[in-house]
């Protein structure tokens, strides 16, 4: 009997070339039953969403695409608490580029953080499980898009990791094997999956309001909706805003008017930030 294994598919490079080389080149292939499904949070830029499609497109590998649900169609969350997602199936044209599953879930659970880290499990994690469950897989291993040179925490219990024990493979072989590919993941190296998640460090987010300060305007918004609220009843108070110690939109547009010395001098102050390509759900 065949094991199932669900593909996380990020959006960025690794997770697509470990998608291809998992259905094209790894031995133990037909012994699973695979699935590929790729999670939108509505924040993701433009080239990621052409990515995932041109990648189903040009290796003909059906992926589902699915955004998370916090509410029924009356705008009534599913749970008391707010935790509990379900989800919608979507595909390239009719994905949420708005914001609009990142905002229902703030709506109900508040600003996500460094101090409130929820977010890709909810948007992503539980999107993904709530699509398994809907097509009766209960049982099933997924596979995470890891490389072996980074350093993330892992859950062996329920994840493989490919490109760490099965076929170890670092970001420059990554890089090198898109080069010989008809086509490339074509975003700013600065972008990531969500424009301007609270996960960057603050010189790359000085560099995209530099660069493009319009991408602000929809977290700005949030803060101004929601930053108020603290529905998880922590002990922090608000206001509450995305960006490392609490920092606000205002704070990141102040910090981009610093001379290049200036820049610079903070940019030594943070390691190399590994949320410059895709954010994995598992």
């Amino acid at each position: 009997m065949k094991g199932k294994l669900l593909i996380s598919f990020s959006g960025g490079r690794t997770s697509a070339y470990m998608m291809w080389w998992i259905l094209n080149e790894w031995e133990d292939r037909h012994n699973w039953e695979i699935i590929v499904v790729f999670a939108n949070t509505g924040k993701e830029v433009e080239g990621t969403l052409f990515f995932v499609d041109e990648c189903s497109q040009e290796w003909d590998i059906p992926i589902a695409w699915v955004e998370a649900k916090c509410k029924d169609e009356n705008g009534v969350p599913f749970s008391d608490k707010g935790w509990k997602v379900k989800h919608k199936i979507v595909n390239y044209e009719t994905a949420s580029r708005k914001g609009e599953p990142f905002e229902e879930m703030i709506s109900v659970l508040g600003i996500p953080s460094t101090n409130a880290p929820f977010c890709s499990k909810q948007l992503k994690r539980l999107a993904i499980e709530s699509y398994a469950k809907s097509i009766g897989w209960e049982d099933y291993m997924v596979a995470s898009g890891i490389r072996i040179d980074e350093d993330r925490p892992l859950d062996r219990g329920r994840c493989i990791y490919p490109f760490i024990d099965i076929k170890p493979t670092t970001k420059i072989e990554v890089v090198i094997w898109f080069m010989r590919q008809p086509f490339n993941l074509q975003i700013h190296p600065d972008d990531g999956n969500c424009d301007n998640c609270w996960k960057k460090d603050d010189p790359r987010l000085v560099r995209n309001m530099i660069r493009k300060p319009d991408s602000f305007i929809w977290w700005e918004s949030m803060t101004t909706k929601y930053g108020h609220l603290n529905p998880r009843e922590t002990e922090l108070n608000p206001p509450f805003h995305f960006f490392r110690g609490n920092k606000s939109v205002m704070d990141i547009r102040n910090l981009a008017g610093m001379s290049q010395a200036e820049l610079k001098q903070l940019s030594m102050g943070f390691a190399d930030d590994p949320c410059n390509e895709s954010c994995e759900a598992f």
